[in-house]
């Protein structure tokens, strides 16, 4: 049997308070991982000057795969906790005269081997990195980056 105030109250949380408009509906989030496995879809194919072609990806793929705002890929790089990126587009002016520099481009084994160092140190699926505990990490980061670019170089 129906409880009576359920009964009598049961309406009211579709209507705004005081009002006859009702409200939207409310949808329900499913929960989110924090890494993104679908951030290689859209590479940039160039030629380095050594001749070899390289599939390069924006920061909204390294911010993807790491489950990050692009912002937040930025800060960490102003603050220095992560390397700056190893290629860029060239800079472009606006028709005001202001140079603007070209996009942060990665290579596809630079974002693997982010990927697997953020999980190595259990921060892949982390909300908030205290970078302060986990300063090996960004110098991993740098020391692999210089490595595969190295590589990629050659």
């Amino acid at each position: 049997m129906p409880d009576e105030i359920d009964t009598l109250f049961a309406g009211v949380d579709e209507f705004y308070p005081g009002s006859k408009r009702k409200r939207r509906a409310v949808a329900i989030k499913e929960p989110v991982t924090r890494a993104d496995t679908n951030w290689d879809v859209n590479p940039t194919k160039r030629t380095l000057p050594n001749g070899k072609d390289l599939e390069l990806f924006a920061i909204g793929a390294l911010a993807r795969a790491l489950g990050r705002p692009i912002i937040t890929i930025r800060s960490w790089m102003k603050e220095g906790h992560f390397p700056p990126a190893p290629y860029r587009l060239p800079a472009k002016k606006d028709k005001h005269g202001k140079t603007h520099l070209g996009k942060r481009l990665y290579s596809r084994a630079m974002i693997e081997e982010t990927i697997n160092l953020f999980s190595k140190y259990g921060v892949l699926e982390a909300t908030r990195i205290e970078w302060s505990t986990h300063r090996n990490l960004s110098l991993e980061i740098t020391e692999a980056w210089n490595k595969i670019r190295a590589t990629e170089t050659q």
